[in-house]
C-alpha cells in the first residue's frame, strides 16, 4: 500500500477550522439574505397596498362624477415616490378611465397590465411581484357596487437594490469574520496542537535514545493531563523495568565472570566446560583428570546422598542435574531459575551451594549452572535461627512474668456490679499495663490503667519500674491515714521515674515516661476520684455520655517538670454508673478506608449504643468493632481498656 503523503495536524486543524467556518458563514449567509428579501419585498408590498387603499378611497367622487381631470391629478401626487411607474384607473380590461405614468414606456407597461388582467380579474384584490414590476390592485366600489379597478405599479428597483446592498454588507462582515476565524483558528491549533508536539517530540527522544529520565509536564487540568499522566508513568514502569532487566543481565554476567563460583556446562548428562573455580575445588587441573579422579563424567553424581532434606539429590531418575534445577524452577520463562540448594562432599568435607541453572540460547540441550559456596552462610544462619529461638523464649518467659503483674477479674467482683478488662499486647510483651489495688478496707480500691514509652522488650521494662514505684506508693497509703489523692500519686510517679532513670534535666540520656489515669473508688463515701495524665475518662450517669479531660502532660519525660501539679476530679457516683479507661492504643489504631485513627468519637458513639448491654456483651462489642475497622492494617500500640458498672 503506498504511503499517504504526510500533512501536519497543524494544517489539517486550520483547514478544518476554516472550512467549518466557511460553512457556517455561507449558511448563515443564505438565511440573512432569504429573511431580508422577504422583509423588505413585504414592506414595499404593505407600502404599495396602504397607498392603494387611500387613493381608492379619494378616486371614488372623480369616478363617480366622471372627473377625468380630477382623477389623474390625484394619480400624480404618487410622483413624489420615485419607485412607482405608473398607475391606472380602469372601468373595463378595455376601458381606462385614467393614468399617470412616470416614463415614455406607456405602451410597452399597459401592454403588460393587459396581459395580467387577461389572467387576473379586475373585481379582486391583487398584489404581485414579477422580475422588473410590482403590482398592486383593488377594485374601487360605491355602495357595494364595483365601479372600478384602482392599480399601482411600482419598479423592482429599489427592492433589488436593497438586496444588494444587503448581500454586500453581508460578504464584507463575512469576510472579516473569516479573517477572524482564521487567525483564532492558527492561536487555537497552538493550545490543541502544542502537547501534541511536545509529546512528539519527547516520544522521539525515547525512541532514538532510549533516554528514559524524561518526564512531560502539563500544567492544564484536562485530557491531555491525563495522557501526559499515563505517559509519564509509562515511561517510569518502562525504566523500572529495564533497570529490573539490566540488573538482571549484570547479576547473570557478575556470575559468568566470577571467579568465586563453580561454573559448569553440560550438554546431556556429559561435562562440556568447567571454569577454574571448578578445577580448583575438586583439586585437579583437567576435565579429564577430574573424570579420572571422580571416576565420573557427570557432576549429578558428586553429590551428597546423605543430603538433608530440601537439597538435591544425586538420583534424579530419567533428568538431567540441570534439567531438573530448570524443571523445578518457579518461572520458565526466566533465562535463571530460582536459587537452589545441593551439598558436595569432598574428602569428608560437606560442602553446600546455592545452584541457578539455565537453557543456553541458540545451542540445542547446552545448558549451564552456577554453583556459589554459601557454607558459611548456612553454618551462620544455624546459629542464628538458634540465637533467634533462645531470644523468643526468653520474651515469652518475660510474657508470663508481665501477664502475672495482670490483677485477676475476682478482685473487680467484690467492688463493681458489671466489668470488662481488655488487655492487648502488640508483641508478645507490651508497655501497657493495668494495675488493682485494695487499700486499707473493703471499701476502697485504686484503679491504673497506664500507657509506658513504646512497646515490646523496651515498653515492658517501663512496665516493671511502674509497677515497682506503685508498690511502694500503696504500701505507704496502707500505713498512713492520709487521704487518698490519685493528683498527688502521679506527682510521685513524676518524680521518681525522673529521678530513677537520671532524667532531671534535658541533657539525660534516658526519655521514659507513661500517659495514663488513676482512679480512686470509695464505696462507702460513694465518690470516685481522678487524675489523668493525656488520658480521659468516660462515664454514663443517667443515660447520659459524659467525658473528663486529663491533664495534658504525662508522667516522667525529660521536658516534664519534677514539681507539676497535676489536676483532681471528684465525681459523686450512684448505681448503675459506668466508667471507661482506655490507653491511646485503642484510639489510635488506623483503619477504615482512609487508613484515618479510629478516634474517640466513634469511641463514644459504642458507649452510646451500647451502654445498656452487660459488660461482657460491651467487651465483644469493642473487641469486634476495633477489628472490622482494622482490616488489614497492622496494630499500632499496645491496647488497654476498662469498662465497670457501679
Amino acid at each position: 500500500m503506498k504511503k499517504k503523503t504526510f500533512i501536519s495536524i497543524r494544517i489539517k486543524l486550520i483547514i478544518l477550522l476554516s472550512l467549518s467556518a466557511m460553512l457556517a458563514l455561507v449558511l448563515s449567509a443564505a438565511v440573512v439574505f432569504s429573511h431580508t428579501y422577504t422583509e423588505t419585498k413585504k414592506q414595499t408590498l404593505t407600502s404599495l397596498v396602504n397607498m392603494n387603499h387611500i387613493l381608492a378611497e379619494n378616486l371614488t367622487a372623480p369616478i363617480e362624477f366622471d372627473d377625468k381631470d380630477g382623477a389623474e391629478n390625484l394619480l400624480k401626487t404618487l410622483g413624489i415616490d420615485k419607485n412607482i411607474a405608473g398607475a391606472f384607473i380602469f372601468r373595463n380590461k378595455d376601458e381606462k378611465f385614467a393614468s399617470f405614468v412616470r416614463n415614455e414606456n406607456i405602451q410597452e407597461l399597459e401592454k403588460e397590465l393587459s396581459a395580467f388582467y387577461n389572467v387576473n380579474e379586475l373585481k379582486k384584490n391583487i398584489e404581485f411581484v414579477g422580475d422588473d414590476y410590482i403590482i398592486v390592485s383593488s377594485p374601487i366600489m360605491l355602495e357595494s357596487e364595483y365601479i372600478a379597478t384602482f392599480c399601482i405599479v411600482a419598479s423592482t428597483d429599489s427592492l433589488n437594490k436593497s438586496v444588494i446592498e444587503q448581500i454586500e454588507v453581508q460578504v464584507i462582515v463575512s469576510l472579516i469574520a473569516l479573517l477572524i476565524i482564521i487567525l483564532l483558528g492558527a492561536r487555537l491549533q497552538k493550545i490543541f496542537t502544542k502537547p501534541i508536539f511536545q509529546l512528539k517530540d519527547i516520544m522521539d527522544d525515547v525512541r532514538k535514545n532510549k533516554n528514559y529520565n524524561l518526564k512531560i509536564s502539563n500544567n492544564n487540568n484536562d485530557e491531555f493531563y491525563s495522557l501526559f499522566d499515563g505517559f509519564n508513568n509509562m515511561i517510569k514502569t518502562i525504566k523500572q523495568q529495564n533497570n529490573e532487566l539490566e540488573s538482571q543481565k549484570q547479576f547473570v554476567q557478575t556470575l559468568l565472570d566470577s571467579q568465586e563460583q563453580l561454573i559448569v556446562t553440560t550438554k546431556g548428562e556429559k561435562i562440556k566446560g568447567v571454569n577454574q573455580t571448578f578445577l580448583d575445588f575438586f583439586h585437579v587441573n583437567t576435565i579429564e583428570s577430574f573424570i579420572e579422579v571422580y571416576k565420573t563424567d557427570s557432576i549429578a553424581d558428586t553429590f551428597n546422598t546423605n543430603a538433608p532434606s530440601g537439597y538435591l539429590q544425586k538420583t534424579m531418575g530419567n533428568e538431567s542435574w540441570i534439567d531438573h534445577i530448570i524443571s523445578t524452577s518457579s518461572s520458565r520463562i526466566q533465562m535463571v531459575s530460582r536459587i537452589q540448594k545441593a551439598m558436595i562432599t569432598i574428602k569428608g568435607q560437606d560442602y553446600i551451594f546455592s545452584v541457578t541453572a539455565t537453557d543456553l540460547p541458540g545451542v540445542e540441550m547446552l545448558k549451564s549452572a552456577v554453583f556459589t559456596d554459601i557454607t558459611e552462610m548456612e553454618n551462620a544462619k544455624v546459629e542464628i535461627e538458634a540465637i533467634h529461638k533462645h531470644t523468643r523464649e526468653s520474651i515469652e518467659y518475660a510474657s508470663l512474668i508481665q501477664g502475672a503483674l495482670i490483677p485477676h477479674k475476682e478482685k473487680f467482683n467484690y467492688y463493681f456490679k458489671d466489668h470488662f478488662a481488655l488487655w492487648l499486647p502488640k508483641d508478645l510483651v507490651g508497655g501497657d499495663i493495668y494495675l488493682f489495688e485494695e487499700l486499707r478496707d473493703s471499701n476502697e480500691c485504686l484503679l491504673m490503667v497506664i500507657d509506658c514509652t513504646g512497646h515490646g522488650v523496651p515498653g515492658a521494662f517501663v512496665t516493671m519500674l511502674v509497677k515497682a514505684i506503685e508498690r511502694q506508693i500503696v504500701a505507704k497509703i496502707k500505713h498512713s491515714d492520709e487521704i487518698v489523692s490519685p493528683a498527688k500519686i502521679l506527682s510521685i510517679f513524676n518524680k521518681s521515674m525522673k529521678h530513677l532513670l537520671k532524667q532531671e534535666t534535658k541533657d539525660s540520656v534516658s526519655n521514659a515516661g507513661f500517659d495514663g489515669g488513676i482512679m480512686y473508688y470509695n464505696k462507702k463515701e460513694k465518690i470516685i476520684k481522678f487524675a489523668g495524665a493525656e488520658t480521659p475518662l468516660f462515664y454514663v450517669k443517667d443515660n447520659e455520655l459524659k467525658m473528663i479531660k486529663g491533664d495534658r502532660y504525662s508522667v516522667g519525660y525529660k521536658k516534664c517538670d519534677m514539681d507539676h501539679e497535676y489536676k483532681e476530679h471528684i465525681i459523686n457516683v450512684k448505681e448503675d454508673m459506668q466508667f471507661y479507661l482506655t490507653t491511646d492504643g485503642y484510639l489510635d489504631q488506623n483503619g477504615g478506608e482512609k487508613s484515618f485513627p479510629f478516634g474517640k468519637k466513634r469511641f463514644q458513639n459504642i458507649i452510646k449504643e451500647f451502654h445498656t448491654q452487660t459488660m461482657q456483651e460491651q467487651e465483644t462489642v469493642f473487641l469486634n468493632t476495633l477489628a472490622q475497622y482494622q482490616g488489614n492494617e497492622e496494630s499500632n500500640d499496645d491496647t488497654t481498656l476498662i469498662g465497670f458498672k457501679i
